[in-house]
């Protein structure tokens, strides 16, 4: 896959990310929870390699990496926590009835077909009949166990959208960073390469391969001379 291809694939992913109230649904909180846990543990060779490749990322800073380290354990702690509140048996079975219940009117529902495993649109009627079955069912508790559903379904809601959001951060800043050093490396090997076919003229001035050679060192940042 080329470089031009990956970027192309990444920004179609942007723009085709499902929006907040698009997710609001249990299945599809757990669904894209584990997605991001597996994104998660795919990138973790880069945040833990042992060749200060995140460190050559970020310049040389050691204040940064430190950040981004521990801006990245804390975002994996969170998504185990959200995991585990997700496995709750009162989140499991209220979370689709609250926010239903709460929302259901305002904002367009769908629903889920078990056999075939995919989501279908509503008529008027069937979002009427699921904003009103599901408000039943949450009657049925008493006010306290009410109130103590819906909190805790909500909160797992704001865990959840605050979760997505650093994600995002995290990932687009170490997709820039991994881009970032993997140009740097691909200049040095056809800056390698050029210095051998310029040492076979001599290095005279006036051929192509001297040229391309000048031209490939201007080209590296004078941090990579330090380093």
């Amino acid at each position: 896959m080329t470089t031009n291809t990956i970027k192309a694939d990444r920004v179609k992913k942007l723009l085709y990310k499902r929006p907040a109230l698009a997710i609001l649904g249990y299945d599809m909180i757990t669904s894209e929870l584990y997605e991001i846990q597996s994104a998660c543990g795919d990138v973790q060779w880069f945040i833990d390699s042992d060749d200060d490749t995140l460190l050559n990322a970020l310049d040389g800073n050691e204040e940064d990496e430190y950040e981004f380290r521990m801006a990245f354990s804390d975002l994996i702690a969170k998504a185990d926590a959200l995991d585990n509140a997700m496995r709750d048996s009162v989140v499991r079975e209220m979370f689709d009835d609250c926010t239903v219940s709460l929302i259901g009117n305002r904002y367009k529902t769908i629903g889920y077909d078990s056999m075939e495993e995919d989501y279908f649109s509503l008529t008027s009627f069937e979002q009427e009949l699921a904003f009103t079955e599901s408000g039943q069912r949450l009657m049925r508790k008493t006010k306290q166990e009410m109130i103590a559903s819906i909190g805790q379904c909500l909160g797992v809601t704001i865990a959840f959208l605050d979760l997505r959001q650093a994600y995002d951060y995290l990932k687009a800043t170490l997709d820039i960073l991994r881009d970032e050093n993997t140009s740097i490396l691909q200049t040095i090997k056809a800056i390698e390469d050029a210095y051998c076919d310029a040492e076979k003229e001599n290095f005279a001035y006036y051929h192509n391969e001297s040229k391309r050679f000048d031209l490939l060192l201007s080209s590296i940042p004078d941090r990579i001379w330090i380093e």
